[in-house]
């Protein structure tokens, strides 16, 4: 009878324990160069665009998240470049090419920069920025990271209110390269 009463107990505590505990059902996305998480699965589509270098293809995987999210959206864009104009090993271009992409994106969205720092990512180099868009509505996060003569592109876009939410940083701190 001690046995069942110590079972029935653990159950109840087990049962009661769990059922505040949200499941994790992120999902990871992932190819051979990287991976990330995102809440749900993404849509891919691909874009080409004009650009100084030549035409150049966007891989765009998005997730636009539902009202009770923390986040509109969730992004990772990735784009190669002709390696012989840009590559993560030429530093005499790097500063030039972030800024031009940094201000590029502001551009596109007729935002505000906030802020921009320098980052890295296993040792390659990036940037990580903020953009005021649409007067204060939103907020655009964004982290780029040029590996060899491939740029990721990390975005949300977040209601102003919802700034600085753990979704975010949790989308954002989960990119990783494969090596």
């Amino acid at each position: 009878m001690k046995l069942l009463k110590t079972f029935l107990g653990i159950f109840i505590l087990t049962t009661f324990i769990t059922s505040f505990v949200r499941p994790d059902d992120w999902v990871v996305f992932e190819d051979s160069h990287f991976k990330i998480l995102f809440p749900k699965k993404p849509t891919d589509q691909t874009q080409t665009i004009d650009s100084p270098v030549g035409k150049l293809t966007i891989l765009i995987h998005m997730y636009e998240a539902p009202g009770t999210d923390d986040n509109h959206t969730y992004g990772l864009m990735t784009t190669e470049y002709p390696d012989s104009t840009v590559n993560s090993d030429k530093k005499d271009i790097l500063d030039n090419f972030f800024n031009g992409a940094v201000q590029g994106a502001v551009r596109n969205v007729q935002g505000k920069l906030l802020s921009v720092e320098t980052i890295q990512l296993a040792g390659y180099p990036g940037r990580a920025f903020r953009v005021d868009y649409q007067n204060g509505l939103a907020v655009i996060t964004m982290r780029m990271y040029l590996v060899k003569n491939k740029m990721y592109m990390i975005q949300t876009i977040t209601e102003t209110k919802k700034d600085h939410n753990k979704a975010m940083e949790r989308f954002m701190n989960s990119f990783a390269l494969k090596h």
